[in-house]
């Protein structure tokens, strides 16, 4: 059965707000040009040019954001730089840190406590310490040697029932932007001037492109949310750096319908969640990121398995080039971004798929109101030594 119903209280596009969010919150070339001030003075601390391993940490969106621009940072700066959850860089990873690692600890509010107590222990280790956070006076920047600090500013007509949903994209944005200005950073001399200039007209291009991708795709989305809405789960893979991505775009549908969007690396999904599809069939709704990139062979390779196992394949793609046998639909989201910063913008897609899902079952406030006064992620015990670490 296919629920149609839809409050008032939404609009039928949410293009619109989509774009005055960016310009009026993001406000990208203002943000990047901060950025760069404040990550030129940390150069001058030296703490990038001892860093021999670059250990970035966070939770929930801060988390995805770190998955998704880890490919690019390791191309760029050529030097090891891996992603861990909060909790496993606290608990399991800080007792076997050096002296010349940089634990980079990721948080959009500042105080998430896990993200907390890794910089707390790596600081107690010895250990060089930066936050990229969206607020300097929070808990964790008081914490940490040094900041970056990438706020994003309110927006004062977005509707409180479901505007919080594109300041959070907003803030996901320029988690990725400064973590990107963080690699460019990183890469110093081993970078030429005309390659980082391309790459960060690629960035800018990809957010500039929100406002006409939204616009574009929108009503074949609104179409497809009123054939999902009674859906009960929807898979979204992807690799590379959209591994992050997927899992971004996965707590989407945790967060605001309440859905299981679940994630999974797009070569992990052909050998396990395959067997629910050729199950489930129709009722398998798999989500497949695919930009230009090493990947995308075997994305076209899933897509066709999906719709030979019976279920429905969503493709977000650069182009619909025919290339995608047997898929429900392709949202062509545009070329020209290099697939390392293509996280930018293939979370879009997703995030309006929720939008409109949300609006056909009239949910009452998304993303939904926690009822824990947030004390499972800003509570608990926070460990104030690495005593007894094993």
């Amino acid at each position: 059965m296919t629920v149609t119903r839809a409050s008032n209280d939404y609009p039928e596009t949410f293009a619109p707000a989509v774009a005055a969010t960016l310009r009026v919150s993001l406000r990208l070339e203002a943000l990047t040009g901060d950025l760069r001030t404040q990550l030129e003075a940390l150069r001058e601390t030296g703490v990038f040019a001892g860093a021999r391993r670059i250990l970035l940490s966070g939770s929930g969106d801060s988390l995805f954001a770190a998955l998704a621009a880890t490919p690019a940072l390791r191309r760029w700066s050529g030097r090891r730089v891996e992603t861990r959850t909060s909790l496993e860089l606290a608990r399991y990873e800080s007792p076997l840190l050096a002296s010349d690692d940089l634990v980079v600890a990721i948080s959009n509010s500042g105080s998430s406590t896990r993200t907390r107590e890794t910089a707390l222990l790596a600081r107690d280790a010895g250990v060089p310490t930066l936050a990229v956070v969206g607020n300097g006076d929070g808990p964790l920047a008081s914490l940490v040697a040094h900041t970056l600090v990438r706020p994003v500013g309110a927006v004062d007509d977005l509707p409180a029932r479901w505007g919080r949903c594109l300041l959070n994209m907003s803030e996901y944005l320029a988690a990725l932007t400064a973590l990107f200005e963080l690699g460019f950073s990183l890469a110093g001399e081993r970078m030429h001037a005309e390659e980082r200039a391309s790459w960060r007209q690629g960035i800018a291009d990809a957010v500039a492109a929100h406002a006409t991708v939204a616009e574009a795709l929108e009503a074949r989305i609104a179409e497809l949310a009123a054939t999902l809405v009674d859906a009960e789960t929807v898979w979204t893979i992807g690799a590379g750096p959209n591994q992050g991505t997927a899992r971004y775009a996965a707590a989407k549908y945790y967060e605001q319908l309440p859905l299981a969007g679940i994630a999974q690396d797009l070569e992990e999904w052909a050998h396990l969640e395959y067997f629910l599809t050729l199950e489930r069939g129709r009722r398998s709704v798999v989500m497949v990121l695919a930009p230009p990139g090493n990947a995308l062979d075997r994305a076209r390779e899933i897509t066709a398995g999906i719709a030979r196992a019976g279920g429905r394949a969503i493709v977000v793609a650069a182009e619909d080039d025919g290339g995608f046998p047997g898929a429900e639909a392709v949202l062509a989201v545009g070329a020209g971004h290099g697939e390392p910063i293509t996280p930018l913008l293939y979370h879009l897609p997703p995030q309006l798929l929720v939008l409109h899902m949300a609006r056909l079952r009239d949910c009452p406030h998304i993303p939904l109101r926690r009822d824990d006064d947030y004390e499972l992620i800003r509570g608990g015990h926070l460990r104030e030594t690495r005593d007894g670490l094993a």
